[in-house]
């Protein structure tokens, strides 16, 4: 089945951004990506995706320790403190709840320790991020996407009527074509066939 939500990723949002410090030969730091997917009502979940990146002679071995902070219009509503054993290059923090309504402003902030090389010498070096992001539809507007998609998969089915009625009483005449006895039969029973195969066909995808 044609699915609106899936093909145009309705209720589906990215935003990203990168946060960088800068050395002498270079710069470290981090690219942050937060996807957010709605489910129901207005609960969304949340995928977050943290990578180390560094440019020139900087060599960022990754992360050290994460903290992590998720606020809804300045209220905290989600707290993870992470430490690495060993340097770690990312970081995945998936299928975190939230209520969130239309309007509402979301943000994601932490703190992040990295272990870095800069001119040769191995340094651990702090950077802090804030990912906002501001929530564009609410539930009036999904309720209006479900009326256009019930509205429009069945209409769908029309197409079959429609468009060789328009290229039989209006093309042929355009060009000077004459209908005969035996095409009027012949086209009838053709569109008869295009009326009783969309019912057909839902018929058997029934069964």
């Amino acid at each position: 089945m044609f699915n609106f939500r899936d093909i145009f990723r309705f209720g589906v949002f990215d935003t990203e951004d990168n946060y960088i410090n800068s050395y002498t030969d270079g710069t470290a730091g981090i690219s942050v990506h937060l996807n957010l997917d709605h489910g129901s009502d207005e609960r969304y979940v949340t995928n977050t995706f943290i990578e180390s990146i560094s440019t020139e002679n900087v060599v960022n071995y990754g992360f050290l320790s994460i903290l992590i902070l998720f606020f809804n219009d300045n209220d905290p509503v989600f707290a993870r403190s992470i430490q690495f054993g060993s340097p770690s290059s990312t970081y995945l923090l998936n299928n975190i709840p939230f209520e969130l309504a239309k309007h509402d402003n979301l943000t994601c902030s932490g703190t992040i320790e990295m272990s870095l090389e800069t001119g040769g010498v191995p340094l651990n070096d702090t950077i802090h991020f804030q990912l906002t992001f501001i929530v564009p539809v609410g539930l009036g507007d999904f309720s209006n996407l479900n009326l256009l998609v019930n509205f429009l998969l069945p209409s769908h089915f029309l197409l079959y009527i429609i468009i060789p009625v328009i290229l039989l009483w209006i093309f042929k005449p355009i060009f000077g074509l004459r209908f005969t006895e035996e095409e009027l039969k012949r086209d009838e029973k053709f569109l008869e066939y295009l009326q009783n195969s969309p019912r057909k066909r839902v018929k058997e995808s029934k069964n």
